[in-house]
Parts: C-alpha cells; structure tokens; sequence
C-alpha cells in the first residue's frame, strides 16, 4: 500500500519543512498552486515548530476576515485570541498557530486543517466562507456548462441562478465534509466560525438583466431611472418612494438581481420592519448573479453547511451573525462593525476573538481566569496613528469597490478624527498613484514611507477615475488646514499628469491591475454601475482636447445609442452596433476644468439574443450576467 503524502513535507504557503525536520521555515519564492500570490498577506512567522512547545497547541485557519485585513499587521485576529489567552491565564499551556491569510480558497483551508492535524494541534479553529463565491468550480467543467446551457435555454434565468446556488451549495457541503473527516480520524476537536456580512450598507452592483423580453427590459430600465439615488450609491431621504420603485424592477425581474432587492431592504429597515428587510437582504446575497467576480461575501447557501459542520459531534461553533445581533442589534449588519464588506472593526474583531476563545477554552476543558473579557477589552489599544491608517485604508477599499460618498466619507471621517495627521497618509497614496512612481519595482524607498500603504496598493486595480473620485471626497471630509495642505500636493502631483503635458492619454489604461497581472482589454460588463461608465483625467482646463473611441457593441445585443457627458454636461451622442467604429469627439474647454475631470457614458439597453447568452454558457462558461454591454478597444485623449 502507498502512504500519503505529508502537507509538511511538501511544503505549504510561505514555509518549507527544515533539513533536520524539526520546524516550517519561512522561504523566498512565491507560493503556488491553492495558495495565495499577493505579497504581504500570510502570517510573518518565520519559523513554526513541528512539535508543539506547550501542552495545547490551536491553530487558526482562515481567510481575511479572520487575518483582520485593513487592521493587518496592526491587530489580527490570532494575535487577539493570543491576547485572551494571556488574560485568561492560560497563555502558559496554549500556543496558537497563525494559518490566516488573504484570499484563501476553499482548497487551500482543507489543506492547512491537514498540516494542522499533521502539526498536532489540540484544536483547530476554521474561519471561512466568504471566498466560496469565487472558489465555487460553477461552469468549470464541460458537462456541467452544457447542462447550465440547457436550463437557461429550456427554463430561464431564474432556474439558470437556482442551479447555481444549489452548486455552491453542494461545494461547501463537500468541503465541510472534508474537513469533518480529516479532524475525526485525526481525533482534532473543531471549531467552526461562520461568518458575518455587511448588508446594510455594502451595495452589490448593478446588473442589468438583458436576459428579460425586450418590453419588460424597456421597463425595468425606465423605472432604474426614476429612482432617486445616484450612479454610486447615494442613500436618499425618501424610502417609501424607493422602496416602490425597487420592487416594480424586483417583480420585473423576477428576484434575479440584487441591487434592487437590496434598497427593499433597506428601505424596510429604515421604515422599521427589521426582520423582514433583514431576510431580504440576505437573500440578495445569495441571488448568485456575480458580473466580473465581484461577490465577496458569504452566502446563506454557504453559511447553512458551515452552521452544520459545527453542530456535528466533536464541533463546536460561533456563529458570528447570530452572536452580533445579540449585541449590536440591528447596527450588527453595517458599518457599526465592518470596515467594509465582511472585515471587522478593532471592537468587533476583538468581540469574534472572545467568542473564538471561549469555545477552546470549554472544548479543552480549561478553567481562564475570571473577568478575562473584561481585561481583553482594554489590553489591545493600537495607537492612534496606526486606527487612522486602517481607517483610510477602509476609505480606500470602499472607494475601490464602487461604494457610496456616505460610506466612503464616513472612514475619512473617522481617520481624521482619530489622527488628523493621517493627510499625510493621503499624501502618499497619490504621490504612489502616479504612473512614473512604479512603486512595485521599487520596493523599499517607497514602502518605508508608509508600508501598509504599499502592500493595499500592490494588491488591487487602480483606475484614474477612483483617485478623482477619491479625492473630491476627501477634500470635503478634511478640515481647513488639511484640506489646504492635501489641495496644494494634489495640484503639484496632478500637473505632470495633464494630457497637455502628457501629449496622449488612453483612458482605459489602469497605473496597475489586481494580482499584479497585466493590461487587459477592457469591457463594460452589466454589474458596472449599471450602464454607466467613468473615466478621470487630469486637464488644465483652458484648451479643447480630442477624444478617439473605438467601440462595438457585446455579443448578441442589436445596435444601440451611447450618451456622453463631460462633467456632468452633455456633449455627444453616438450609436454603437455589431460592428467596430471609430469616433472622433472634440471636448470643448468650456465644458474642462482644471484639475480633475470626469467623462460618463450611458447606454443603451437591450435584450440580447438568447442563443448568443445560450452559446456563452455552453462553450466559454461565460454566465449571462458577465457578458459584455459593449467593447471598448481605444478612448485617447489628445491635445
């Protein structure tokens, strides 16, 4: 008989077993296969040793709700159950092994539950969930897209999503069945976290359903534009009003996209029916449409066979969703304690960590000190300077994601308030947006500056259009001094950045991609902003510039008419069809600021042909959600 294969011999994430056998070593080349690329997102222990040094060893699985992304290296969760196990008065018989990282897949946390059995862990803590979206294999397999293109074809988009969620349904029950089995023939007690989401104020996008008859699309579009609230997102005063307009496209549309599922929700909860626009809420998560891989939250489908997993005998669990609304209410499901789609705030992290602690602490049978909580409660207090710059970061990720001005200005707020010279942070961040900085080459000089920093940029899309945003917001947030100071580096850094200076500019280019990757060709899917797109630029504002596009219409859709707008002024109006066209557009510098500028798009929306969504399915595994509106393939502007 063959033997299986250690997880520790082989090697896992950043650590390689030593020569002598006795401890995982930190190494220099880059992990592979399930595990995560980006820089700076594992734990920094350099070494773990094979055999536990205390009589109870806990290893912490997870991925970055559980790594405490925005608060990380700051506060983590592991270094807060490390916390309250010195309060608690155990810290001489735990030891706790950090496997919390950014991006983790469902596959990668099956195998450190492995390495942490073969590390001989007491207990194994598993914090998952809200990856599963983007983990599930939907569509991967050639039988499964076949049959997926039958149901869409045959029944529709609603049996279409159905079919989806009951896939990853079936995902996370096989892989918390994996997981059960290897802690039960390890004999490895487990706790199970399930994990808690934003809903009352992350903003899914908006989808536009060009799978619905062309008369229902025609409506559905027209009622989108009667309600009140902005392109990104802004809450308006008047929720009854919303409300009704949300569900006339909910009952157009069958429940097939979340955003306006989402504002019924909400609007119920400002109006006072709770639990009502809570379930509501939560089923928009689950409603499985994901225009360009964008869900990052853990759906009901998911947190269901978590919630068994830890129920199982040798299991325990936290459920954070239910244990949140015991103390928050309904704030439990907002800002009040995430930064921003699913990571925590300090306070409600340390909450997570107090529940995660508890359980070890019975399920090893352990007696912690009495008022250990209480003591938690006051140990970590990181200081002000390093909350600030959490908090900014949590500004920027939110920017990043497409979330409202209410959002976006409320952790500036917040940064400013904790540290007002955070501005300087902010000053950084711009001057590491430039295009000439090529701060991931340059490493060192740069991260010095502001690590952090560094790491959140290397790690995400950038696009001009988000620094313009961004800064607008900002401005308003800072007090005067700040704002003065913030205006003054804005001006010097933005000037080399004029297309007057530049000579050319291509709108679609982006200073960097997320994972590093490079340029791609750039389409307008339907969940961006519904059919809206925006472009920043940087301009002096006292000549005219000449814009070339090169456009054609997505697959299956007929020809349709594109609107543009030049901060916020209407300046032309062109038609888009099946065949690529090139359009010549002179922008009037009345219509230019100097400064930052912002060029919108609207367009058309249409029902597409049917076979063509039927055929994406079949053979590219392309859902209809993710197929283009329209193809963009040149948007320079010259002098």
């Amino acid at each position: 008989m063959g033997t299986v294969r250690r997880i520790i011999d082989e090697g896992f994430g950043p650590w390689t077993l030593s020569e002598d056998g006795t401890c995982l070593v930190r190494r220099d080349d880059q992990p592979l296969d399930e595990w995560p690329r980006q820089s700076g997102c594992w734990p920094r222990d350099e070494r773990i040793p094979v055999r536990p040094e205390k009589p109870f060893r806990v290893a912490v699985v997870g991925e970055s709700v559980a790594r405490g992304f925005l608060l990380d290296p700051v506060v983590t969760l592991p270094d807060l159950c490390r916390a309250a196990f010195r309060e608690a008065g155990l810290d001489d018989r735990l030891e706790l092994v950090d496997f919390t990282v950014n991006g983790l897949s469902a596959a990668g946390a099956a195998k450190l539950c492995r390495a942490a059995t073969e590390l001989r862990c007491s207990m194994i803590v598993l914090y998952v969930g809200n990856n599963f979206p983007r983990s599930t294999p939907w569509l991967d397999d050639p039988e499964t897209r076949q049959d997926a293109a039958r149901t869409f074809a045959g029944r529709g988009y609603e049996d279409y999503l159905a079919a989806r969620r009951e896939a990853m349904a079936a995902f996370a029950r096989d892989f918390c069945h994996e997981v059960g089995e290897t802690c039960r023939a390890a004999g490895v007690p487990l706790v199970v976290v399930v994990p808690a989401t934003n809903q009352l104020d992350w903003h899914a996008p908006w989808v536009v359903p060009t799978w619905l008859p062309e008369d229902r699309l025609a409506e559905w579009t027209a009622t989108r534009r009667q309600l009140d609230e902005p392109a990104d997102g802004t809450v308006v005063q008047d929720p009854a009003r919303h409300m009704a307009l949300a569900e006339r496209m909910t009952t157009l549309d069958g429940g097939t996209t979340a955003r306006p599922m989402e504002i019924v929700g909400r609007s119920l909860v400002l109006l006072g029916h709770e639990t009502e626009g809570l379930g509501l809420l939560s089923r928009a998560v689950s409603v499985g449409a994901d225009p360009a891989n964008y869900e990052r939250r853990c759906p009901t489908e998911v947190a269901e066979q978590l919630r068994l997993l830890g129920r199982a005998p040798g299991c325990r669990i936290v459920d954070v969703p239910a244990r949140a609304r015991e103390r928050y209410g309904v704030a439990a499901w907002g800002k009040e304690i995430f930064l921003d789609y699913c990571h925590h705030t300090l306070d409600s992290l340390r909450d997570v960590a107090a529940d995660i602690a508890a359980e070890v602490y019975t399920g090893l049978g352990l007696t912690p000190a009495p008022g250990w909580p209480e003591r938690l409660a006051r140990t970590v207090s990181p200081p002000a300077r390093e909350m600030a710059s959490a908090y900014l970061l949590s500004a920027l990720h939110n920017q990043h994601w497409g979330q409202s001005a209410d959002t976006v200005e409320h952790w500036l707020r917040c940064a400013v308030e904790t540290d007002p010279t955070c501005v300087e942070d902010l000053a950084t961040y711009f001057a590491m947006s430039l295009p000439e900085a090529q701060f991931w080459l340059l490493g060192d000089a740069l991260a010095a500056r502001s690590e952090r920093m560094y790491w959140f940029l290397k790690n995400f899309s950038h696009l001009p259009v988000l620094d313009a945003g961004f800064a607008e917001r900002a401005l308003r947030v800072l007090p005067e001094d700040g704002r003065q100071r913030l205006a003054k580096e804005l001006d010097t850094l933005w000037r080399e950045l004029r297309v007057e200076r530049r000579g050319e500019i291509n709108l679609l280019d982006t200073f960097w991609r997320e994972r590093d990757s490079g340029p791609r060709p750039f389409t307008v899917v339907a969940g961006e902003s519904s059919p809206v797109s925006r472009y920043g630029f940087i301009a002096s504002g006292e000549h005219p510039l000449h814009l070339d596009i090169v456009l054609v219409a997505g697959p299956g859709l007929p020809r349709g008419r594109f609107d543009m707008w030049l901060n916020g002024h209407h300046c032309r109006s062109g038609q888009v069809t099946s065949e690529w066209q090139h359009e010549r557009v002179v922008l009037p510098s009345a219509m230019l600021r100097a400064g930052a500028n912002e060029l919108t798009y609207a367009w058309t929306t249409a029902a597409r042909d049917a076979d063509v969504a039927t055929a994406a399915v079949s053979t590219l595994g392309t859902g209809p959600e993710n197929l283009h509106l329209v193809r963009l393939a040149r948007m320079r502007l010259t002098p």
